[in-house]
């Protein structure tokens, strides 16, 4: 028990640091042309879209290809769109209610 209070003592600080911050290149182009792209080069669909609140008043949305299994994940606005992530090998996890 004591030893677990000597490790947690240590690691909390750690945790509750800054979070460290990475940087990543990001590619932007118009929304039709990413889209457009996405559907056409990559046979990816939309498969889920959330939108921002606030003064955020960009979408997020994933794309993705049952076939291939390769993803994508964009955020935009009515102008701009930018893939922040894509991938290969995809599956879905949850089969649950529809929220």
């Amino acid at each position: 028990m004591r030893l677990l209070f000597v490790v947690m003592l240590f690691l909390i600080p750690k945790v509750m640091a800054e979070p460290t911050q990475i940087k990543k290149p990001v590619m932007c182009e118009s929304t039709p042309l990413v889209f457009q792209a996405l559907s056409d080069q990559a046979g990816e669909k939309p498969i889920w879209l959330g939108r921002g609140n606030g003064a955020d008043t960009s979408s997020t949305t994933i794309f993705a290809n049952e076939t291939t299994k390769t993803w994508t994940i964009v955020q935009f606005d009515k102008d701009m769109a930018c893939i922040l992530g894509s991938g290969v090998s995809s599956r879905q996890i949850f089969t649950g209610p529809v929220i």
